[in-house]
């Protein structure tokens, strides 16, 4: 079975969010269980490929917007995974991202880069993920390949409205395409919505995403078109992968790590060792922030984008502001809302010995945060998957999150982890109360969380093998 994983970001060369860490592991996976695959991404001017080497793998040319346009393609094997990458070269559409052209001319590509045996197979599926990807199943539909397609959406929020006009660039009758009345009216494509419309088989990063989206709540305006897609709807839950954290050499917490992937199975019968090592990691990132080294002070933390429209950060605020902060500490990582990035620095001014706010990407210091805290707070409004509970996990720290989408999928409430229902910031305070409460009063129910947080499953294995259960039925004909 030969599969074309199509992707617009893959670390170490070009990454932006969570997609480069799922195109980074999951084709590693299925390449391990027999997948024959490739990844196809587009050659940016800011890709680095630092010391990997690189090969000219053949050169093609497309029409688009009536002109002929050269792309390039360079090879590359991905220096931990080791699975081949395809980054095609054009400097007019591809070298930086003009959403308008740059997703349309790059589909297109992929669609003429297989037809002219650019890459080393014809593939049996094309797997395709989020807008950047989303008029392939179109395209292959118009030519009438035969080629299976398969839609992941990560984020429906990214829809990608363009206009109609991008189909006759790309030599495609705009009658081809499905516009809802009023996007009709105002000339308006919807790439997401094609893909969904045109794909054999979409699917989404967990189980009660899937369901989620095909409600109005959660359905951002395509709750329709999905419902009309049951049955061909599949939520599957991403992973982490473990490999990775094997090669921070220089980091303290690698005698953690090491101990947690060389033993699996002993976890529960080293975990006075985990458990001992939470408390180092504490006390040092304690005098690290400033904070007051103690043991008997609850340490949280919040990892992630600041996205005021889906992260939370409107009742994680209101919570703060309730707390008698002299008994509590709280350090966040995040960079994204200008005007929320101050709301929170106001606590870091007033509070300095009890709340950190670190407004930058920072890999090392995320990691950092997870060893050492005892909760992660996810108040996320709407969850895809995410990821940042599963690494907390890893670490065993306890996620506080709100019941939506993959957050439920991986937080076993009162077991691994706690959730709230209601959205809002009095649940949310009197959920981190009780969890508080817990590691204050009764610190051996604690430990038991920690433990179930240490020992639950996020390998990417478990998720590859579905991925592939609905390959092979798409290669069988069932869809």
């Amino acid at each position: 079975m030969k599969v074309l994983f199509a992707v617009w970001e893959l670390p170490p060369f070009f990454k932006v969010g969570g997609l480069g860490d799922v195109a980074r592991a999951l084709p590693a996976d299925l390449i391990r269980m027999g997948v024959d695959i490739a990844l196809v991404i587009p050659l940016y001017k800011a890709v680095r490929f630092d010391n990997v080497k690189k090969e000219k793998a053949g050169s093609f040319s497309i029409k688009y917007d009536g002109q002929e346009e050269t792309i390039e393609v360079i090879k590359v094997s991905h220096p931990l995974n080791n699975f081949p990458v395809f980054f095609l070269k054009n400097k007019k559409y591809l070298d930086v991202v003009e959403h308008m052209n740059t997703w349309p001319f790059f589909n297109k590509a992929i669609i003429e880069g297989v037809k002219k045996n650019i890459f080393p197979f014809y593939p049996d599926i094309i797997h395709c993920n989020d807008v950047h990807t989303s008029l392939i199943p179109l395209i292959v539909k118009e030519e009438k390949l035969k080629i299976k397609t398969m839609v992941t959406i990560h984020n429906l929020a990214h829809q990608g409205r363009v206009n109609k006009d991008i189909l006759e660039k790309m030599g495609i009758n705009e009658n081809k395409g499905n516009f809802l009345a009023w996007e009709h009216a105002s000339k308006q494509l919807n790439m997401l919505m094609e893909a969904i419309i045109y794909a054999d088989v979409v699917t989404t990063v967990s189980p009660t995403y899937a369901r989620e989206i095909m409600t109005e709540e959660y359905g951002s305006g395509l709750d329709e078109v999905l419902r009309g897609k049951e049955g061909r709807v599949f939520g599957i839950l991403n992973g982490i992968n473990i490999s990775r954290y094997m090669h921070h050499g220089k980091r303290r917490i690698c005698e953690f790590v090491k101990k947690r992937v060389d033993n699996p199975d002993k976890i529960a019968t080293d975990l006075s060792f985990y458990l001992e090592k939470k408390r180092e990691n504490k006390k040092k990132l304690q005098k690290k922030l400033g904070f007051e080294i103690r043991d008997d002070i609850p340490l949280s933390c919040f990892v992630g984008r600041f996205d005021p429209y889906q992260k939370g950060l409107e009742i994680l605020h209101r919570m703060i502001r309730k707390l008698d902060l002299e008994n509590h500490q709280f350090v966040i990582l995040g960079s994204g809302n200008v005007e929320w990035e101050e709301r929170f620095a106001w606590f870091n001014s007033f509070y300095p010995k009890n709340i950190s706010c670190n407004f930058t990407f920072n890999e090392e210091l995320a990691h950092e945060i997870y060893e050492s805290s005892d909760f992660i707070l996810i108040p996320s409004k709407f969850e895809p998957c995410g990821l940042i509970q599963m690494l907390a996990m890893f670490f065993g720290t306890i996620p506080i999150a709100h019941r939506t989408g993959g957050l439920i999928d991986s937080i076993k409430n009162n077991h691994n982890g706690f959730l709230f229902d209601s959205y809002s910031s009095e649940t949310l305070l009197h959920t981190y109360n009780k969890a508080v409460n817990l590691l204050l009063n009764d610190r051996k129910t604690y430990d038991v969380m920690v433990m179930a947080a240490l020992t639950a499953d996020f390998s990417w294995k478990k998720s590859a093998m579905e991925y592939i259960a609905l390959y092979e039925k798409l290669y069988s004909g069932e869809y």
